[in-house]
C-alpha cells in the first residue's frame, strides 16, 4: 500500500539572491522582490504620500523611507525564505547606518536585472 499523495501550496518560496552583504558583522542576502511585492511598496510609498505623479519621491525623507521600504521587502537571513524586517520596521530601518552603505544594492535588487545581465555572456565566442 502506497502512502497517500501530499500536495503543498508553492507560498513562502526562497527569493533569487541578488547578493550576500555583511550588516553590523553579521551575513545577510539582499534577494530580488517579487512584481507584487514591488507593487506593494510603490503602494505603500504611494499612500504615505511619498510619491509623485511619475513615481518619485517628492524630496529626501521620503526617498529615505522608499529605501527602507525596500530594504525591509528585500533582506533575508541567509539561505531562507525569511525576511529579516516586518513593515513595522520601516521607520527604525531608515536610520539604521548600514542603510547608506547598502542603497545602491537595494535599488539594483528592486529594479531587477538589466538586460545587460539578463543577457549574460551570450555572444558568441571565437574559437
Amino acid at each position: 500500500m502506497s502512502a497517500p499523495a501530499t500536495h503543498r501550496k508553492p507560498l513562502g518560496t526562497r527569493r533569487a539572491l541578488h547578493k550576500r552583504v555583511t550588516l553590523d558583522g553579521a551575513d545577510y542576502d539582499i534577494c530580488l522582490p517579487t512584481l507584487g511585492e514591488k507593487l506593494d511598496v510603490l503602494s505603500a510609498s504611494r499612500a504615505a504620500g511619498e510619491l509623485s505623479e511619475g513615481r518619485q519621491p517628492v524630496d529626501e525623507a521620503a526617498g529615505m523611507m522608499m529605501m527602507a521600504r525596500i530594504a525591509v521587502c528585500c533582506v533575508y537571513f541567509p539561505g531562507t525564505a525569511t525576511r529579516v524586517f516586518t513593515e513595522a520596521d520601516v521607520a527604525a530601518v531608515k536610520n539604521e547606518p548600514w542603510l547608506e552603505d547598502v542603497q545602491n544594492e537595494l535599488a539594483a535588487a528592486f529594479a531587477g536585472p538589466t538586460l545587460e545581465t539578463a543577457k549574460g555572456n551570450s555572444e558568441a565566442t571565437a574559437s
